[in-house]
């Protein structure tokens, strides 16, 4: 189980510019438990970057380093509190990238292995780590081969939440076009962590940014309902909050449009 942060601004600024140092502090000391790794995510013009450790970022140098010297308009931040007996390692440690969008997941899916069902050979064999939140992150790139991201992501955590055992599906990514958060636990998840709220995320609006983040930290949120999937504009930073049903509507309705297009350039 993890926190995560993520944010669009409309110009390019670091995190510590962006939450201010005191804010930065209280995020960094949920390293405190969750110490097991850390990572940053950035959108490039046209893909994703990523810097991540396997330690603490509360004792590490090169996780302040980037907090206070990396600036990016659209980026994504982790700390990782390793689970289900999952190692510590890179191959494990958020987020993942394959170089196109950087994905970061709060939560845990038992029978990680099942979630190969979902993912194609090819994608499959570009799996460095052996976490659930990898698997995740490669089921939700096999669906955004038929549509567009948010519905791809909207679709997955249905898929998973109808077939797996799980308390959270909470992830966040970060795209060269927007940024995407996701709401998803189970009704017993919240009450399970010793933090009532543990799963909660929540976001804020401002005329130079939007933040997304996990709880336990800050002040002056707005909450995602639970089953909510929020998107973020790069270029505007228009915030659209929708509930997974609607956005995975999309995806039907893309599918449908491209059948469509087909069908009448066959018949001509």
């Amino acid at each position: 189980m993890c926190r995560l942060l993520g944010y669009a601004t409309r110009r390019p600024t670091t995190l510590a510019e962006l939450i201010g140092e005191d804010e930065l502090a209280e995020f960094t000391e949920l390293s405190q438990l969750h110490g097991d790794g850390w990572g940053f995510g950035w959108a490039t013009v046209d893909g994703a970057e990523i810097f991540k450790a396997p330690d603490s970022a509360r004792h590490s140098r090169e996780f302040g380093r980037h907090a206070r010297g990396h600036r990016s308009d659209l980026g994504l931040a982790h700390l990782r509190w390793a689970t289900l007996n999952l190692a510590v390692g890179a191959g494990n440690t958020h987020p993942f990238t394959d170089g196109t969008i950087a994905f970061a997941h709060n939560g845990s899916i038992r029978e990680a292995e099942r979630l190969d069902e979902l993912i194609p050979d090819d994608l499959r064999a570009k799996r460095q780590g052996t976490t659930d939140s990898e698997r995740y992150f490669l089921a939700v790139l096999a669906e955004a081969r038929r549509s567009n991201l948010p519905a791809a992501l909207a679709t997955t955590v249905q898929r998973i939440a109808e077939s797996h055992t799980f308390n959270g599906l909470n992830a966040i990514i970060a795209t060269p076009a927007e940024l995407i958060a996701v709401c998803r636990y189970t009704a017993s998840a919240d009450a399970a962590a010793e933090d009532t709220e543990y799963y909660d995320l929540r976001y804020r609006v401002a005329d130079d940014g939007v933040i997304v983040s996990s709880s336990g930290w800050g002040a002056g949120w707005t909450s995602l309902r639970n089953g909510e999937i929020l998107v973020v504009n790069r270029q505007t930073l228009d915030v659209v909050v929708r509930t997974l049903a609607e956005a995975s509507a999309d995806m039907a309705t893309a599918s449908a449009t491209v059948a469509t297009t087909l069908a009448v350039a066959i018949a001509s």
